[in-house]
């Protein structure tokens, strides 16, 4: 129980910080583009994980698992790229309320890739989670644009799959090592983008305001949530992981507000649905569907993620 406790602690609060990137990305984008915000943002971000990944174990010739690839393609080029892409089409409003995908799509994954089964009160709370963030969309600001809207899905749907990932093939690695190593990995495939981005577009360097968001996006909201959210999934099944990310658009909607957004109240009722229907979704333990437990992993797959 006490374990279930501090994932649950780290996941609520990793939820808090991401609901705040959103608006702090979308400003630094006013500044410089999206491939140099991503590589910066892990760039500080490494610098900061790689200190305990190394004091936890993680070796040179130990950085080329195909689980590290995999987790820093998914979990941090694809979604933060994706989602920073997006942000150039659509507001930061409407980039948080579409993380209401997140929790459905790891569910989904759960079921069927896990093997996991989602009690009455988690499927309630998931339907709650989703009902709510529809009906904030349902009132979405003047720059609803539907390329936007696909590029950010994209990144959650590599998201989705990072986290059903991890918990699938990576519980027996330290979430210090997962998360540096990923982090790296995710700076191996962001730099050919930034490469372009540069040739195409040149340097464009932030103010000091925009490197001090930057700090942040790095230090706290890349650095610390990476340790929090694979110390979590360590924890707990990967659909109550991904129902807790339902609460982020209600939170993203918050931050907006604080910064100046019309308090629109449709949008605020819907973030207090989504709101509740996690918090009925964390209060109950997914267990293996019947006649199908969950998969432990077997030695081959074990050797293929430690290869």
């Amino acid at each position: 129980m006490k374990g279930r406790g501090s994932a649950l602690l780290a996941l609520s609060t990793t939820v808090l910080i991401w609901g705040s990137t959103f608006i702090v990305s979308d400003r630094v984008l006013a500044e410089t583009g999206p491939a140099q915000l991503t590589f910066l943002r892990f760039a500080i971000g490494s610098l900061v994980l790689l200190p305990f990944g190394i004091a936890g174990g993680l070796r040179v010739r130990g950085l080329f698992r195909s689980a590290y690839v995999v987790c820093g393609l998914t979990g941090v080029a694809l979604y933060y790229g994706l989602q920073n892409v997006g942000l150039l089409f659509t507001s930061p409003d409407s980039a948080a309320l579409l993380q209401a995908a997140l929790p459905v799509l790891t569910a989904m994954l759960g079921l069927l890739w896990l093997g996991e089964r989602l009690r009455a009160g988690q499927a309630v709370g998931l339907v709650l989670a989703v009902l709510g963030v529809l009906l904030v969309v349902r009132h979405g600001g003047p720059r609803f644009d539907l390329l936007g809207h696909v590029i950010v899905l994209g990144g959650v749907a590599a998201y989705a799959y990072y986290t059903a990932y991890v918990r699938r093939f990576c519980t027996h690695l330290k979430p210090v090592v997962l998360a540096s190593a990923s982090s790296l990995w995710g700076l191996v495939f962001l730099t050919p983008w930034l490469g372009w981005e540069i040739g195409e577009k040149g340097f464009r360097p932030p103010s000091t305001a925009g490197w001090l968001a930057i700090t942040y996006l790095g230090v706290v909201a890349s650095g610390l949530t990476l340790l929090l959210w694979t110390f979590a999934l360590r924890k707990v099944p990967a659909s109550v992981a991904g129902t807790f990310t339902g609460g982020i658009p209600a939170v993203g909607y918050l931050f907006a507000v604080l910064t100046g957004a019309p308090l629109i109240w449709p949008q605020l009722m819907g973030g207090a649905l989504a709101l509740a229907g996690v918090i009925l979704s964390a209060t109950g333990r997914p267990e293996p569907a019947p006649g199908r437990p969950e998969r432990a992993m077997s030695r081959q797959e074990r050797e293929q993620v430690d290869a």
